[in-house]
């Protein structure tokens, strides 16, 4: 009798401790969900330090456990900036435990040269936070939206024809207004102004009542205030290009704005079209069991969704992309924003969508490795829009 009491008491207070554990989690994930990502800096993982050498000649020789890694990638270091295309030459180290050696070429490098074996990381975005290195006409700008002034890049280019076109160019959650200039080359080419543009929360933009993201519920007012912007300053029509959170900001954006007539098309690179399976994703890369996920997954985006007053039934879906010719980008080993949400786009709207589906590609990195592919594919949707 008195063993089976304390069997009972025991598997009450393991099932106690269970709840409170999950409570506990639920409460510091909720506030993770929300969270503006540039006030947590993410640590560099191994794979992106190398070692530089200036080999003098145009070319960086870098040492380090991914330096041969295929395709064009800028490189951070304290007081220099490069991008760097796919190797022309790699081995192997003489010592394993320092990796590869790989002779890369420089397209372009900014501030002071890397000294002999400096320590420098590799940057995705792969142009730094400076608008000028594209070697194009800019000028900073700012947008009056709902919370205050938000500094913009003006990219202008010359009208062709008897309509002027604008680009508004909407970052990710963790990233900043650097991520999108991959595509600002090959829409000024193509005879489009591009504005690229900050929203709440950005660490040089106004903060939010509560200082927290809203992962696209608010923040498209922002979005919208760009188009206004660039509607005032000479764009009779607008598309839109929303990469990863910027995807769910541009859908947003085309169900609550009351000039969505003015849009003419989207482009779509890795984009937030279901925040459950992103959330899921984000949750295992963290080193949640992914058995625990349905017992910490709901109540965790009920309560981020309380706090934020956000409507995840709506927040992100494609319904209203109907009726626009879509470009969507998206890699097919994107371990953030799985690629079967883009699948499913596509599926759904095969008369609206032309999909680049970028083999290897990772999230946001399918210019990275196939930029010649993913430039011409900008340029070719934006040329082929109505008007």
């Amino acid at each position: 009798m008195m063993a089976r009491r304390a069997l009972r008491v025991a598997g009450l207070t393991g099932s106690a401790a269970l709840l409170a554990a999950a409570g506990g989690a639920t409460w510091y994930y909720a506030g993770r969900v929300t969270e503006p990502a540039h006030r947590r800096p993410i640590a560099p993982l191994d794979r992106d330090r190398v070692e530089l050498h200036d080999l003098g000649t145009g070319h960086l020789r870098l040492v380090g456990a991914d330096a041969a890694r295929p395709g064009w990638w800028g490189l951070r270091w304290q007081d220099g900036y490069a991008r760097v295309g796919p190797p022309v030459a790699a081995t192997a180290t003489a010592a394993p435990s320092a990796g590869t050696e790989a002779v890369r070429p420089v397209e372009f490098r900014v501030g002071t040269a890397p000294a002999t074996g400096v320590a420098a990381l590799f940057d995705p975005w792969a142009t730094p936070d400076d608008p000028t290195v594209l070697g194009l006409p800019v000028r900073e700008v700012a947008v009056t939206g709902p919370l205050g002034p938000m500094p913009a890049w003006w990219f202008p280019t010359p009208v062709a024809g008897d309509r002027a076109r604008t680009a508004v160019l909407v970052h990710g959650r963790s990233g900043t207004r650097a991520e999108t200039f991959r595509h600002v080359a090959p829409l000024v080419g193509a005879g489009v102004s591009v504005l690229v543009t900050s929203y709440r929360n950005d660490a040089e933009a106004p903060a939010s009542p509560d200082r927290r993201s809203h992962l696209g519920a608010t923040e498209w007012a922002d979005v919208a205030a760009a188009g206004t912007w660039a509607l005032a300053n000479g764009a009779d029509d607008l598309v839109l290009v929303g990469l990863s959170m910027g995807g769910a900001c541009v859908a947003e954006t085309l169900r609550r704005w009351t000039r969505r007539d003015r849009v003419v098309g989207v482009v779509l690179e890795a984009p937030v079209l279901d925040w459950g399976p992103v959330l899921r994703s984000a949750a295992v890369q963290r080193g949640l069991p992914a058995a625990a996920l349905p017992l910490l997954l709901p109540p965790t985006m009920a309560l981020a969704g309380a706090r934020a007053r956000i409507d995840w039934r709506s927040l992100g879906s494609f319904e209203d992309l109907t009726e626009l010719p879509v470009l969507l980008i998206h890699g097919d080993v994107d371990p953030t924003v799985p690629v079967e949400l883009a699948d499913a786009l596509a599926a759904a709207l095969p008369e609206q969508v032309t999909y680049l589906r970028v083999e290897g590609a990772a999230h946001l990195t399918a210019w990275n490795l196939a930029r010649d592919r993913v430039e011409a594919a900008v340029s070719d949707h934006v040329t082929r829009l109505p008007g």
